[in-house]
């Protein structure tokens, strides 16, 4: 059996199926790799303009030195490099007795937990919305309701975010299962080829299936058909 058709359709799914005269075949591949790559890039960039836009409504919403005063009158000496003049700005007039009893309980857990921006920019984005002790710092945050609309606001913009990521990453699964599939369909073409059977029969009984499994494109169905 030639190999060269096979190493085509590994390196570029429908190229081992063009090499063997199947056009159809292969502009059907090709037509799926354009749209993995277009769709990856979509989502990639989309899921990119996303952070950016979060990280952007956290920095106008989120203050490290709102969250501290919660349960400090000065600022602690883990937390030194906040500016004073940023503590005067954005800290509470009085501490609150929620945000000192859970200091009180977990002591030293905020310390050393707390992810600063300069150190971690990642983590710092991701517990402000993960973590409920971090509600004191929004600007929004209400003693009597013990909530802030603000958090919810930015934990739906960074999981639209994510979902575009994961999308991105369903589009490049999806090339790789194309390129399994190719690579599937020109062994079985050279096989059936050189058992004698005719062009023809070959085209007719084998039918390849790529759509998405869903409107909102969070996974793909792929697959080799064979009809009787």
């Amino acid at each position: 059996m030639d190999a060269k058709p096979l190493l085509y359709s590994l390196l570029v799914p429908g190229l081992g199926e063009w090499s063997l005269g199947y056009k159809g075949r292969a502009l059907a591949h090709w037509t799926v790799e354009a749209g993995c790559w277009a769709g990856n890039f979509y989502y990639r960039d989309k899921g990119f303009a996303g952070r950016k836009d979060y990280e952007a409504y956290a920095d106008s919403h989120w203050h490290t030195a709102r969250w501290a005063s919660a349960w400090n009158e000065t600022i602690p000496d883990w937390l030194d490099w906040i500016p004073q003049s940023e503590w005067d700005e954005y800290g509470w007039d009085a501490v609150m007795p929620t945000a000192v009893e859970f200091d009180e309980t977990h002591e030293g857990y905020l310390a050393s937990h707390f992810a600063p921006y300069h150190e971690d920019p990642q983590h710092y984005y991701e517990n402000l919305g993960k973590y409920d002790w971090y509600r004191w710092g929004w600007d929004d945050y209400s003693s009597g309701t013990d909530r802030s609309e603000h958090r919810y606001v930015y934990l739906r913009m960074r999981n639209d975010s994510d979902d575009d990521f994961n999308r991105a990453h369903n589009f490049v699964i999806a090339m790789v299962l194309a390129r399994v599939v190719s690579l599937a369909d020109t062994y079985l073409l050279l096989h059936r080829l050189e058992s004698g059977v005719t062009e023809k029969e070959i085209r007719t009984s084998w039918r390849l299936d790529f759509a998405p499994k869903n409107a909102d494109l969070s996974g793909f169905r792929i697959g080799l058909r064979r009809s009787w």
